[in-house]
């Protein structure tokens, strides 16, 4: 499924077990990042200690998208929670790698 210029990020919450699970699907720049803010305080003010980020879908990613990745890992991890990243697209964990993120979220 790609994201079109109506919907430039889609954003589908699940659970598997006591991990909320939020899969992205397209770009994460400064007029999306609002929308997956919302998701992870959602998460994280109900009660979720447990977030996986599915970014197979993910085709875009810039530092307003960083930064919420790593608010949203800093939230969780003064809550006693934790955050994955899982399944990054190959241009998402290039990014990932430069910026060192890799080696600190799991």
């Amino acid at each position: 499924m790609t994201a079109d210029l109506d919907q430039p990020l889609k954003i589908v919450v699940s659970s598997e077990g006591d991990t909320t699970v939020v899969a992205l699907t397209g770009e994460l720049d400064p007029h999306t990042v609002p929308m997956l803010a919302d998701e992870l305080d959602t998460a994280v003010v109900g009660g979720s200690r447990s977030v996986a980020l599915d970014l197979s879908g993910l085709t875009f990613i810039d530092s307003s998208g960083l930064r919420v990745v790593i608010a949203a890992h800093r939230q969780l991890d003064e809550a006693g929670g934790r955050l994955v990243l899982r399944s990054p697209s190959d241009t998402v964990r290039r990014l990932l790698e430069l910026t060192g993120l890799l080696g600190h979220i799991d």
